[in-house]
This record gives structure tokens, sequence and C-alpha cells, in this order.
């Protein structure tokens, strides 16, 4: 979802979060301002930024714009991944990537005895409101947001961000010309490994404008490497014939290393998150065990966020009962979750033991997974579509069927 800069904030660049102890659907939904597509299209988005972007040496996740000063953040001491009373996971892997170390927030597991369950937000938290699985095919219903896998060798193509580009992250060669990071332009080129006919969110037909495309356009590139792989993600972006690619903004995840982006910045996510890392894999599913947080939107946010989120993008005030950005919620334990099919099976575990996280503005209770045709394919029990199942079972569920954990209190550092 496009999200509006804010008037009149100023910009505190170049303060790099690090969470204490880890580095040391189908229909159309509501509350989107693009509408969804058909099947479970995205009501994800974010990618903007607040403030105007005028920033100078800011941070990077990806460590190629400079580094910033660590330790600040809002999380308790001596809590991993960010969650006082978690600890480490399985570890998450995705087409042979480990994707983020398994202490990282994304990964940690949060289902233990003295994780505490807090109710500041449990008035703004729609309680009735089904949650919704916002994937599905990519040729087919158009749903969720597609991930593109390039080996190492993939060349680096010319990319121009045209809105954010004072809070994205160049590819390994840097900008071309002027830092917009130090200029506080919004406009800057760079090369990721970009590819003409890479997958991009909505199967949007080419053309259109970055920054003012009517739905949310992500393009996630996956680079293997032989020490660890990367994630390229932006939003909002353009489908050409040719390069430059044309988007609005962009960051650059070493999915080896747990820093956070500087504070106040956003991502192509608008809590400044890794998109790819909160996706719902039907290779996961598949496989019969999804080992990390899910991606979640809600319709309405105050203007604050809980790491490993970076940046808010909401209109409610700050330490209101509305959710902030990086918010952890979980699926109760006293759920059952016997009666549902097996993928759903699947998906439910591990919203009780690693749960979901606020990574934007959206529908409410919508999650994320990726774009893949498998989801169209005939479930195991032959009744149904894999996702049409899955649809199905969580309409059985509601917000109240969830609760939230600690992890921190809101700040708007940055904004």
């Amino acid at each position: 979802m496009r999200q509006s800069k804010w008037l009149g904030s100023a910009k505190d660049i170049g303060i790099a979060f690090v969470v204490a102890a880890v580095g040391g659907c189908s229909g159309g939904g509501t509350g989107d301002s693009s509408p969804d597509a058909g099947g479970g299209g995205s009501s994800s988005g974010g990618g903007s930024s607040s403030g105007g972007g005028s920033s100078s040496g800011g941070g990077s996740s990806s460590g190629a714009a400079g580094g910033g000063d660590a330790g600040q953040g809002s999380t308790s001491s001596g809590a991993v991944g960010g969650v006082p009373g978690g600890q480490a996971g399985a570890g998450t892997t995705f087409a042979g990537c480990q994707i983020f170390p398994a202490d990282n927030p994304w990964n940690v597991e949060i289902d233990l005895a003295d994780v505490e369950v807090i109710h500041t937000y449990d008035s703004q938290l729609p309680q009735d409101t089904h949650p919704h699985p916002d994937f599905g095919g990519y040729t087919s219903d158009i749903g969720g947001i597609p991930v593109n896998t390039v080996d190492a060798g993939q060349p680096d193509m010319p990319v121009t961000f045209v809105s954010y580009a004072s809070e994205s992250d160049p590819g390994p060669s840097g900008w071309v010309g002027a830092n917009p990071v130090a200029t506080g332009a919004d406009i800057g080129t760079t090369a990721y490994p970009f590819f003409v006919g890479m997958e991009i969110e909505g199967n949007p037909a080419p053309g259109g404008t970055a920054g003012s495309l009517p739905g949310d356009q992500h393009a996630l590139v996956l680079r293997q490497g032989p020490s660890g792989c990367t994630s390229y993600e932006a939003w909002n972006c353009v489908v050409v014939s040719n390069p430059p690619f044309q988007c609005a903004n962009g960051a650059v995840f070493d999915l080896t290393s747990n820093a956070l982006r500087p504070a106040g910045w956003t991502s192509a996510d608008a809590a400044g998150l890794s998109i790819l890392a909160g996706l719902v894999k039907l290779s996961e599913v598949q496989a019969g065990e999804v080992t990390h947080a899910i991606r979640v939107t809600f319709s309405i946010t105050q203007s604050g966020y809980v790491p490993p989120a970076t940046h808010a993008a909401g209109t409610e005030p700050l330490g209101s009962a509305y959710p902030p950005m990086g918010l952890r919620l979980r699926l109760k334990a006293s759920v059952p979750t016997s009666s549902y099919t097996a993928a759903s099976q699947v998906i439910l575990a591990a919203m009780k033991k690693y749960g979901l996280i606020v990574a934007d503005n959206g529908s409410d209770w919508y999650f994320q997974g990726d774009s893949n045709d498998g989801w169209t394919a005939t479930a195991p029990d032959g009744n149904d579509t894999i996702i049409n199942e899955v649809v199905g079972d969580f309409r059985h569920l509601s917000g109240a069927d969830f609760e939230v954990v600690y992890t921190g209190d809101p700040v708007a550092t940055g904004l």
C-alpha cells in the first residue's frame, strides 16, 4: 500500500537499530489504497518514507550505505530476537538460502511460558474479522508476492528509484552519480540483479509511473551466493522491456546478518522490514513446517514502531491502542487446529510458535504469502485447490483467537 510522506517531521538518519542479544487473498480486501488483485490479491505494500527523506550517512541492512550507531531500540536487554522470554528457532531456509540467522526476530520462537502477553492493543485489533490468506497463483488468480531466485552470477542492471531514494540501499556497485542518501534526494540510480521478465506482484501490464501505480507491484529478487544470500526488494516497480528498471524505492537485506535498517527508514514494506522473510511459501507448507513469523497488515496503525520495524506510516497517535509497525501477535495455544486441512495446520502451527509481525497498512488481518501457481493446484484431498481450502479454513477463525506478545514499547525515532 502506498503511504504518504509526513509533513514537518525531521530525519534522524544514521542510527541503526540492533535488536538486543540477536547480533551479540481471495476477493478484494478493505482498507488498502490500492485495489486488491482478484483471487487473493495483496493488500500489502508500504515502501513509502516519512518526512521527505532528507538524510545523511544512513546505515543499511546490507551494509552498502554505511553504518550507524548500534544499540538503540526499545526491546529489553537479553531478549532473543527482541522477544523477552523467546528463544532461537530452527532457522529458515528457502531456495537454498538461509533467511537470516536462527536468532533473528523473524525466526525466534515465541510460544514459551516466559513470553509476556499484553492487552494494550485489544480495543483496536478487530476481534470479529477473519484472518485472510493473501496469496495464490501468479498467472491464474494473481495473488501473493512472487519471489525471483537468481544465482550469484546474475548481472546487476540499472534501476532508478523515483520516490524515496534517500531511504533506499544501493546495489553492490553503489550509486550512479550523486548519493541520494547524502543529498536527501527522492531520485537515485543504482544497479540490482533485476532482469527483464522477472515476476512482479500482481502480474501487471507494462507501463505506468513508479510511485503512482495503482497496485503495490513489489519486486523481490533473491540472489544466491557461496557465503550467503541477499534479498533485493523494491516497491511500485514498472514492467519494462529493457533496462533501466524503475521503482519507487528499494532495500537490500544481507540474509546472514541481524542488522536492522536505520531508525526512521522504510523498505519495500512500510515497516522497514524484509518482505521475503515474512511470506508463507508454498514450498514450506508442502514440506510440513513454516519456521518463521508471518507478515500481516492492518488498515489503521499508529505513528510509531517496535523493532525489528524501523518505520511507521500510521495516522493514529504514538502510544495509542492502535497497532504499531513491528507489533508481534500469536495464535492462542488454546485454539484447536486438528480439524483443519493439512496445509492450514502447517500455517496455524507457525502462528502459534513464531507468530505474526505487523509489516504494513492494508486490509485487517491479511497475512501474506508467495505468488505461486502451485497454490491453485488441487489439494491432496481432491476437494478443492490448496488456496481455496486454506481461505475456507481461516474463515472459522477471528481476531479474538490471537493475542499480542510484548517485544517493546513503540517509538518514533527518525520519523
